[in-house]
């Protein structure tokens, strides 16, 4: 790798964390104070910030003509998903969460999944999005999935 690549990676990683922990360490103060005293809105004003973080990411990808690495994509799904896991959890387990929490979390993470979906789509559009998750016709290919007209290359 030559320098100039590297220090151009090293930008790109630069901009994104600060873009990550400017908004990050935001909406995690609003969500602290959201789930103790706050109320439903400063709940929401933290999954705003989490969203604003990802169009920023996004931002600082289309500025440097790359895309989410793999070790941008799994941190991401394991946060989203221990959060879905912690969220299932206490709505299941705490009394009055669900009374209480219950919309303006599913609905920052239904926000959360739909930016992530439409960063997809408007990138790749919605065949190549889907083919990022189509992990069975490269499990076991044949003659007919190469076909033009199934999405195939020759």
């Amino acid at each position: 790798m030559s320098g100039r690549d590297e220090t151009d990676r090293l930008d790109r990683h630069g901009l994104v964390l600060a873009c990550w922990l400017s908004t990050g360490s935001v909406a995690l103060g609003l969500f602290h104070f959201g789930f103790g005293a706050g109320g439903p809105w400063w709940i929401a004003g933290g999954f705003v910030l989490l969203i604003a973080g990802f169009a920023l990411h996004v931002l600082v990808n289309a500025v440097t003509r790359s895309w989410f690495n793999a070790g941008e994509v799994a941190l991401g799904l394991v946060l989203y998903l221990s959060g879905l896991l912690a969220f299932v959890l206490a709505t299941l387990l705490v009394d009055g969460f669900a009374e209480r929490h219950f919309l303006p979390v599913a609905g920052g993470m239904a926000f959360l999944a739909a930016a992530a979906i439409f960063a997809m789509v408007t990138r790749f559009g919605p065949r190549a999005a889907f083919e990022q998750f189509d992990i069975i016709r490269d499990n076991n290919p044949r003659r007919a999935s190469s076909l033009a007209h199934r999405g195939g290359r020759r």
